[in-house]
């Protein structure tokens, strides 16, 4: 059995002379001298695997190369929900791994600013659809972001669209934390229709200075934001066609998991709210025996 998980933290140096760093995460703080690797004299953002039974760290990575206020990791740490540990994991260590410094900026932007990222911990993704309970939002962005980006690195396409599809990836849905199902409606707030529409104004402030840096990825960025046309046969981008794959293949697999659950073996179809029908394979057949 495990009895280990691996936290985001922020590493803290607390005495530079007598060099001993503090460890927060998850409401938690320990002081260290012998548990790091390649330590900085600044603060700094890393992975710590954490003693579950006595509740203290085993162990801690390498810096993130991620340049970003300690009070930020702290503050995710507040919102994540243990369900959403290895998705934020994830998260955090692909927006490190980002090569194309305006990206980086960005998406480090976005995940400083409180009033987009605290409520998207808590959001859903639809409201009787795919990911439609509190918190999977995040964890299909996450999936959808990863699942783009590891379609282009298949195709060998340039690191640039791998991490523009990537980034791409997990704002595609950015416009949902105003849709009704994820505000109080008790005030009438909320808004119903394509959340497309809202993706823009969620994420105005960022793509503002995005457009300012880079023009041809705030183009990129913005096709995949966008509402879909229905009658268009292909996309401008390709960073689109990945994520939009990318977006049906989680919310199908999503459905799919749940319609057939507690299903027996050789049902082989089931429906689905909204009179959406799946259909599966099921388990190969016995091979009759010749007579």
């Amino acid at each position: 059995m495990n009895n280990t998980v691996s936290l985001l933290a922020a590493v803290i140096q607390i005495d530079s002379h007598n060099p001993t760093w503090m460890v927060q995460t998850m409401g938690r703080q320990w002081h260290t001298k012998d548990k790091l690797v390649d330590p900085l004299a600044e603060d700094y953002v890393a992975i710590a695997t954490i003693d579950q039974k006595n509740m203290i760290p085993v162990d801690v990575t390498a810096p993130l190369n991620i340049t970003i206020n300690p009070r930020v990791v702290l503050a995710h740490n507040v919102w994540c929900r243990w369900a959403q540990i290895p998705a934020q994991l994830q998260l955090w260590q692909a927006v490190a791994d980002l090569t194309d410094p305006v990206l980086k900026h960005f998406m480090t932007g976005v995940l400083s600013d409180s009033e987009i990222m605290g409520p998207f911990y808590k959001a859903r993704a639809s409201k009787s659809y795919h990911h439609k309970r509190e918190g999977e939002l995040f964890l299909h962005s996450v999936e959808v972001a990863i699942n783009a980006r590891q379609m282009a690195q298949q195709h060998n396409l340039p690191q640039r669209i791998q991490e523009c599809a990537f980034v791409g990836g997990f704002l595609h849905d950015a416009g949902k934390l105003l849709m009704h199902y994820n505000l109080d409606n008790q005030d009438k707030k909320g808004v119903n229709g394509s959340h497309e529409a809202f993706n823009f104004l969620v994420l105005a402030d960022h793509l503002d200075q995005l457009k300012s840096q880079d023009k041809a990825l705030f183009a990129a960025i913005s096709a995949i934001l966008s509402p879909q046309l229905g009658n268009k046969k292909y996309y401008d981008y390709i960073e689109e066609s990945l994520v939009r794959s990318a977006d049906r293949l989680s919310a199908h697999n999503y459905e799919l998991k749940h319609v057939f659950k507690n299903k027996p073996a050789d049902q082989l179809h089931a429906n689905a709210n909204g009179g959406r029908t799946y259909r599966r394979i099921g388990e190969p057949q016995a091979a009759e025996t010749p007579a």
